[in-house]
Order: C-alpha cells, then sequence, then structure tokens
C-alpha cells in the first residue's frame, strides 16, 4: 500500500462494482426513492412475493433508464447543477405526469389532501412541486452524487455508449407506458399527460443549451466542516414535508405555499452551492447526502417495521455510507515543517 493511502472498506464490493457500475446505480434509484423510504414497501416480499418482484422490475425499468439518460445528458453536455436540476424535474414530471398521472388525479392515493388542497385547473400544484423537488434530489441528484464519491474513476464518464442510450430511451418509454396501462390515466384531462411529457423535452433542450458548468459551486474548497453538511442534507426533507401539511392545516392560499417551499428550497441550494466547495468536498458531499437520507430512511423504518425485510436496506446503506467515510472523512492536519 502506497504510504499515506486510505483505506478502502469492502474492496471486492468495490472491485465488482468498479466493473459494473451501471448496477450500482440501479442498487441507488429506486433503491433511496421507493424501498429505503417505503413508498414501495417490502413488506409485500413476505405477503406476496411474485407481485414484489413485478413492481420491483418496473421500478427498475423507470428509475434505472431514467436516471441513466440524465446522467448520460449531464456528463455528455457537462451543464452543471443547473442541469441535474432541470433534468430530475424532466423525471420527476414524466414519472408523476404521464405515467402514474398522480400530479393531475386528485384521488390518487399517494397524492392525499394535496389532490384537493392547491388543485386548479387539473393540476395537483402543492403536490408537484414537492414531488418533483423529491426526484430532483432521492431519485436523480443523489444517487448520482453517490456513484461519483463511491466509484471516483466514473466522474465524467459515460456509462452508455450511443446504442445503448437509444435501448434506454426504449426501456424507459415502455415502462412509461406499461405503468400508465396499470394505473390508468386520469382520463378526464388527457392534454394535461402530453402537456408533462412535451414540458420534459423542453427542460432537456434547455439543459442542452446551457453553458458548462451552470450554478455550480461558487468556492475554490469546502467553507464548512463535514457535520455541518449533515444539518443542510436534513432540512430539505422536512421542507418538502411540513411546508405543504401547515398550509393546508391552515388553509393558506395555495400559491403562497408554493412560494415559500420553492423559496425555501432555493435558499438551502443556494447555501449549500456557495459553501461546499468544487475540490476537496467529497466529505462534506457524504455528509450532505447522510442527512439528506436520513429522514426518509427513519420514515421508511417506521412504515415498514412490522416486516424486518426493511433493516436489510437500513444495514446496506448504513455500511455504504460508512465506507464512503472511512474513504473521505478529514485526516490529521499535518504540523508546520520545522514545528516540534
Amino acid at each position: 500500500m502506497v504510504k499515506g493511502a486510505r483505506h478502502v472498506p469492502f474492496p471486492r464490493v468495490v472491485a465488482f462494482f468498479r466493473r459494473h457500475p451501471v448496477l450500482l446505480l440501479l442498487c441507488l434509484t429506486p433503491g433511496i426513492p421507493e424501498y429505503l423510504s417505503g413508498s414501495s414497501s417490502l413488506v409485500l416480499l413476505a405477503r406476496n412475493p411474485v407481485v414484489f418482484l413485478l413492481f420491483l422490475a418496473l421500478n427498475l425499468g423507470l428509475y434505472g433508464p431514467g436516471v441513466l439518460l440524465v446522467r448520460e445528458a449531464f456528463v455528455r453536455w457537462r451543464s452543471g447543477w443547473a442541469g441535474l436540476v432541470l433534468l430530475g424535474a424532466a423525471y420527476g414530471l414524466l414519472e408523476e405526469g404521464t405515467a402514474l398521472s398522480t400530479m393531475f388525479n386528485p384521488t390518487a392515493s399517494v397524492v392525499g389532501n394535496q389532490g384537493y388542497y392547491g388543485h386548479f385547473a387539473g393540476v395537483n400544484w402543492v403536490w408537484s412541486v414537492g414531488v418533483l423537488g423529491v426526484h430532483i434530489v432521492y431519485s436523480v441528484g443523489l444517487p448520482i452524487l453517490l456513484l461519483g464519491l463511491a466509484l471516483p474513476e466514473t466522474r465524467g464518464r459515460s456509462l452508455l455508449s450511443n446504442r445503448q442510450v437509444l435501448v434506454a430511451l426504449g426501456v424507459y418509454a415502455l415502462d412509461i407506458v406499461v405503468l400508465a396501462l396499470i394505473v390508468g390515466y386520469w382520463r378526464t384531462a388527457p392534454i394535461l399527460l402530453v402537456a408533462a411529457a412535451v414540458l420534459a423535452g423542453l427542460l432537456y433542450a434547455i439543459t442542452h443549451a446551457l453553458p458548462h458548468g451552470a450554478l455550480d459551486p461558487t468556492s475554490s474548497g469546502p467553507r464548512l466542516s463535514p457535520k455541518w453538511f449533515v444539518l443542510l442534507g436534513l432540512v430539505f426533507y422536512p421542507i418538502l414535508l411540513l411546508v405543504p401539511g401547515l398550509g393546508d392545516q391552515f388553509a393558506l392560499w395555495p400559491p403562497l405555499t408554493m412560494a415559500v417551499e420553492l423559496v425555501l428550497c432555493g435558499a438551502l441550494f443556494q447555501f449549500v452551492r456557495q459553501e461546499v466547495g468544487r475540490t476537496g468536498n467529497e466529505a462534506g458531499l457524504t455528509m450532505l447526502a447522510l442527512g439528506a437520507i436520513a429522514p426518509i430512511a427513519v420514515l421508511g423504518l417506521v412504515f415498514q417495521l412490522a416486516v424486518p425485510f426493511v433493516l436489510v436496506p437500513d444495514v446496506l446503506f448504513g455500511l455504504f455510507f460508512y465506507a464512503l467515510w472511512v474513504r473521505y472523512r478529514p485526516g490529521p492536519v499535518a504540523p508546520p515543517v520545522g514545528a516540534t
């Protein structure tokens, strides 16, 4: 071992995923937004394994090609953090707009009261703002970030050939159609389904036109210690959860609730952007991701505690972050030359 080199835990696992980076990305999404969060319950694995495997295949067919296509555009166009936000929103529009229609269906089970609070002109506006934030961060942003931290050799490198991009696009489109047929379109507003797909395509076009590195971090290095980034990460999900809930509880004007949510998320994004740095920021990014994931992991544990399968992804993600922290934690500061 080279003197001063960092130990990398679980070297055989790391070596396997170095050969198969796409598999790691497929573990991170739908792993984080669906199974760690409890959105797709692991309880079904015990109650009806066949149905569980069917939904697992549908999730992989949606999230996998979706995030791969986002990452390819992000890497090839070098569109910066701004591009990742826009592409994540495009992914959310295609999933929640065209595949599942939760953005339009006020009676969708996952939407709850937000199907009525903030529903106007056929759109669940308050719900849409929050669910797009979830997809930008948990479905797209964090999996791409964590892949780069776990396998730094993949940063800035395409994972798909042009032919594989077309295959991913075909699988993605097919999965959207199948999900739409299973779930059932919100039939009273078909034009909105088309509008969601068109808007997603427009976001891709805007991303392609962005300057390289748009909205990337402003400072050369991190300006806060890693522990502060944990706290910043912890703030994000409560904003998405509490602001709409309080707006509904106190019957606030829905556009005001949406504005507050967008302003708070935008301010958090801007602060992270100013403090995290462009280089030497791996420890801070690791802690930021850990903080962002912790609330949904806790909720997923609570929702699925009746069946202990939920502990499997919890333990695996715990080991994953342990390995990242061992690799990137700040080392001791070397004393000045000549110091005694």
